[in-house]
């Protein structure tokens, strides 16, 4: 450092030329090495502190790289589990879209059943309204038949002979007189039937049988034709 040595040169100088003696000049060699002992001193203590205010930057800068590394990982661990809970999200959406689909179809599917139920029902009034009408046809053919069995009683036979007819056709008017006759089977059972001069179906029953009946009251008019297919009497009644 020129500075020291310039100073204590001139410090020799000026010892020299007020005539101090060796004693002076040691004190004032005392003097320029204590000067630059604390010199050094002094600049070893800013160093010192220079170079801990350095380190303690520096180990602050440290200290921040290793927490921004320590949060750079975590937030990678963060992002991963962000995108973990993305897909997740993402797949409970995909579930959610085929429940909202499955519900639509189930709403769709209870709406068709409504819809049926509604036909059912109308059905249903339907047959029992014809249920109703078959009740009431049973009854009327139930009162019907009360009738004609109170009327039956209430045939009288004629005083004409009845007429026994084997099987076969006849011709009311020529093969027997056109009367109200009473038609039974003469042993056997069979078919009994009567057409219209026109051709019309009049009667058309089973005589003599578990399946049919055992007497049949109709008119025989004029031109009439009888089918039988066994033996049949005819009784004329009023």
């Amino acid at each position: 450092m020129p500075f020291v040595p310039f100073h204590i040169a001139g410090m020799k100088g000026e010892v020299r030329g007020k005539g101090f003696g060796w004693i002076k000049k040691w004190q004032v060699w005392v003097g320029g090495v204590s000067v630059l002992i604390l010199m050094s001193l002094c600049a070893w203590i800013g160093y010192s502190s220079a170079r801990t205010e350095v380190d303690g930057v520096k180990k602050s800068y440290d200290d921040i790289i290793s927490s921004l590394e320590g949060k750079s990982g975590e937030l990678e661990g963060v992002e991963g589990e962000l995108s973990t809970k993305t897909d997740e999200l993402e797949r409970v959406m995909s579930s959610l879209s085929e429940k909202k689909e499955e519900a639509a179809e189930a709403a769709s599917m209870i709406d068709e059943a409504h819809e049926k139920a509604g036909e059912i029902d109308s059905l249903k009034k339907e047959v029992q309204a014809l249920d109703d009408k078959i009740k009431e046809k049973k009854t009327k053919i139930a009162d019907l038949d009360e009738d004609i069995k109170s009327r039956k009683g209430d045939i009288k036979k004629l005083d004409a002979a009845p007429v026994s007819l084997p099987s076969g056709t006849f011709i009311v008017g020529k093969d027997v007189k056109a009367l109200r006759y009473s038609a039974s089977s003469a042993g056997q059972s069979g078919n009994f039937v009567v057409y219209s001069s026109f051709g019309d179906l009049k009667v058309n029953q089973i005589l003599g049988s578990d399946y049919g009946v055992s007497e049949h009251i109709f008119f025989a008019d004029e031109g009439d034709i009888i089918e039988s297919t066994m033996p049949t009497v005819l009784t004329p009644v009023e």
